[in-house]
């Protein structure tokens, strides 16, 4: 038997709920060439039950389990067993439409890029209402070579650093030995990294992913001193990995805006984490704005060091 074209990596965790319209959507694909590695991470529900349904409905479903080790994890546990040339992620409480894979895998073949990314639409479970993310829409088979792509996604506004709306070739994961990092914001850092890996990219004019929301409105997940540190600590990462790619100056001012972002977000992610936090409010928001500060100046050779030993919070 062939091998796939496309492993598709499903990480597990608590998602009953969601699990079967998940997994029903990957089944439902008009590309058929493919196999799911679905990474049960330790869940604590049924997830496992519904699982093991689709490894019986369908050969292409397979059902691997492991101790909870979070989304990246469970990710780079699906990497190191996909055998598809092509690896696509879809979080277990989200679904595609069904001309996702088929839409994507013509895109990258056809104008022989590394990378495939299209639109994405939310579903907003109190309402069950689905609309598209943004009124930009993604240009149609837009070929991006090397820096420019780096520059879109830096800018966070067409392309944006999710992992989960996009088709890579693996070989960018094996090649460069790539994993996704174990930390919060992972996207932002796996990406990114990947990016700076790519010949190029292209655009595809397609909303195929359906990621789900609780409400129309957005609303933060709880805040802790760790989601905070983690934030903070993209701009050490992103920053070393322009750096070390030689791609700083091409995307230095998207990564400085992204650096305001993060600098100007902190003083509000304190306030909502301040029930976890020493030292007061005040004292909290000027410490991890300085810390961002120092992440965008410190030594490229220094940022690995700061960052594995200087968490604020």
């Amino acid at each position: 038997m062939s091998e796939p074209e496309i492993s598709v990596i499903v990480p597990i965790y608590n998602v009953e709920k969601y699990l079967d319209v998940c997994l029903e959507s990957i089944r439902n694909q008009t590309f058929t060439n493919f196999e799911v590695l679905m990474v049960n991470d330790g869940t604590l529900d049924n997830s496992v039950e519904i699982a093991e349904k689709y490894t019986k409905l369908d050969s292409r479903f397979k059902l691997y389990h492991k101790k909870n080790g979070g989304l990246s994890d469970a990710r780079n546990y699906g990497l190191e067993r996909a055998k598809g040339k092509y690896v696509a992620f879809i979080d277990s409480d989200d679904r595609i439409r069904e001309q996702y894979l088929e839409s994507m895998y013509d895109a990258i073949i056809k104008y022989n890029a590394d990378i495939a990314v299209c639109d994405f639409c939310f579903y907003y479970q109190n309402s069950g209402k689905i609309r598209k993310s943004n009124k930009k829409r993604i240009d149609n088979n837009r070929v991006y070579e090397k820096n420019d792509a780096v520059r879109e996604l830096v800018r966070d506004r067409q392309f944006r650093f999710y992992a989960w709306n996009k088709l890579w070739k693996i070989s960018l994961f094996k090649d460069n030995d790539i994993k996704m990092p174990i930390m919060i914001y992972e996207d932002m850092v796996a990406s990114t990294n990947l990016f700076c890996h790519a010949k190029s990219v292209v655009s595809v004019d397609y909303c195929g992913y359906v990621y789900t929301r609780a409400f129309s409105k957005y609303r933060e997940v709880s805040m802790s001193k760790k989601r905070i540190n983690d934030y903070i600590k993209t701009v050490g990462c992103m920053r070393k990995i322009l750096e070390e790619c030689g791609l700083y100056k091409t995307a230095k001012k998207p990564f400085f805006r992204h650096k305001m972002h993060v600098f100007l977000s902190v003083p509000l992610l304190v306030i909502q984490a301040h029930n976890e936090l020493e030292n007061g409010i005040l004292k909290n928001s000027f410490a991890g704005m300085k810390r961002v500060i120092d992440f965008s100046h410190i030594p490229v050779d220094k940022l690995d060091e700061v960052m594995e030993n200087g968490a604020i919070f």
